[in-house]
């Protein structure tokens, strides 16, 4: 008999005895979401342990990675357990300063929406807000121009439960969790009915005419930092020296992220070192997009450059400088925003559908300054009660402008819809003395 008929044959016959098989599928019940908790401290493990476990297992890690272990555990990162911002925390940002700041802001935005048209129903989105103090000074000036409750929304990108909680006791008349399947995860109302949503992301926030506000934001998002060499660019990483302490060391090749984000125009010029943050390239580029697609404006203020430096990450601990190695968890992870790689994400790229007319960056100083902000001085310290009140105000504005303060280190940028050049061009931006597109 042929061999191949016989092969078929007992293909036939045989086989599916032999592999048939019947389902052994087990049913396995997972956790539901709403029961699970996180760990208490007490048995969490640190920082430092939880670092050194992943570079002994995977090797060296980023900076980018380092950061963001550090800023977003969820029991030990540095803004997911204390209140890290005021006299008694490590930094003090210029809202806490003097409410002059934020009202200053709000009046900016409402010249500029002016431009625009109506601008009710309103959303104000804060990326970051703090203690949620310059949203209250955003909303007393709002108040004063007649915007009611059923006007305005408040939508506050924040990743920390802890600071999410401070923000929603000074804001909020009343607060609540929210079941795990909404966009948000917390809501709550103001004394004046003014709605405020929590998201953990600003990809999850409504897409509507809104107010963006990015103060000190950027700062504090994961930085890849590269340093050229004579074989070309190479990334700074961190590992485990020979006494387990960290340190920072060179690539031996070219890592995934010198790939990806070292490429024309982020490395123009005769740079040596780069600081390019991923995630900060990525939400410029969802402002940019948002408010060319469905309306508003967007500020950005943090200190920063325009390109010209290459290392500026750092710590700080109860307002002091210390080494960004030591004690992880317990200080203020930094870096100086680069304003010229935001230009780069917002601004029109070629395929690009949505982009934004960029301004700025100026500094604080000149932005203030050009808004009127001594004029404000003058009535807060008319209307002051005491001579120890105004000169508390006197010199809470000199530390917001003074250049060898905050004047000439922080700076401001902000996004506008594209179909705005015309008008801006007739209508200069307030507080900002050129438009550069």
């Amino acid at each position: 008999m042929n061999s191949s008929l016989v092969f078929r044959m007992c293909n036939r016959l045989v086989l599916p005895s032999m592999v048939a098989r019947g389902y052994a599928y087990k049913t396995i019940k997972r956790p539901d979401p709403k029961t699970l908790k996180m760990p208490s401290p007490a048995s969490a493990p640190s920082i430092m342990d939880i670092i050194k476990e992943k570079i002994r297992l995977n090797g060296p890690i980023t900076v980018a990675e380092y950061m963001h272990i550090v800023i977003t555990n969820p029991t030990e990162g540095y803004y997911m357990k204390k209140e890290v911002i005021g006299e008694s925390g490590d930094f003090v940002t210029s809202p806490e300063i003097t409410q002059l700041f934020g009202e200053i802001l709000a009046i900016w935005f409402c010249a500029e929406t002016q431009k625009m048209g109506p601008s009710k129903p309103l959303q104000i989105v804060e990326l970051g807000p703090g203690k949620g103090t310059l949203l209250l000074d955003v909303l007393r000036v709002l108040n004063r121009l007649g915007y009611k409750g059923s006007d305005v929304s408040l939508h506050l990108v924040e990743i920390s439960t802890t600071m999410q909680a401070i923000q929603a006791n000074r804001l909020c008349m009343s607060h609540r969790p929210v079941d795990i399947d909404m966009p948000h995860n917390h809501e709550g109302e103001t004394v004046s009915g003014i709605k405020v949503y929590w998201y953990n992301d600003l990809k999850k926030v409504p897409n509507a005419f809104s107010w963006y506000i990015a103060h000190e934001f950027f700062d504090v998002l994961p930085i890849h930092k590269f340093e050229k060499t004579d074989k070309g660019w190479r990334e700074l990483l961190i590992d485990l020296d020979k006494n387990n302490k960290l340190y920072y060391r060179i690539s031996g090749e070219e890592t995934q992220s010198v790939k990806m984000l070292v490429r024309p125009p982020l490395d123009s010029g005769d740079r040596t070192e780069l600081e390019i943050s991923a995630r900060g390239l990525g939400v410029a580029r969802q402002l940019a997009q948002r408010v060319d697609e469905f309306g508003g404006l967007a500020l950005i203020a943090d200190y920063g450059h325009e390109g010209e430096k290459g290392d500026t990450f750092r710590a700080f601990h109860k307002h002091q400088l210390v080494d960004p190695l030591e004690n992880p968890g317990a200080s203020d992870l930094t870096a100086d925003v680069d304003f010229s790689q935001l230009r780069i994400a917002a601004s029109k790229s070629p395929g690009a559908e949505n982009f934004a007319l960029v301004v700025g960056p100026v500094k604080q100083k000149e932005f203030l300054e050009r808004c009127q902000a001594e004029l404000r001085l003058q009535v807060l310290m008319d209307n002051a009660k005491t001579e120890e009140d105004k000169e508390k105000f006197k010199s809470a504005y000199e530390m917001l402008v003074d250049p060898k303060k905050m004047g000439e280190r922080f700076k401001f940028m902000a996004f506008y819809p594209s179909s705005m050049a015309e008008i801006l061009d007739k209508y200069p931006p307030l507080g900002f003395s050129t438009t550069k597109s």
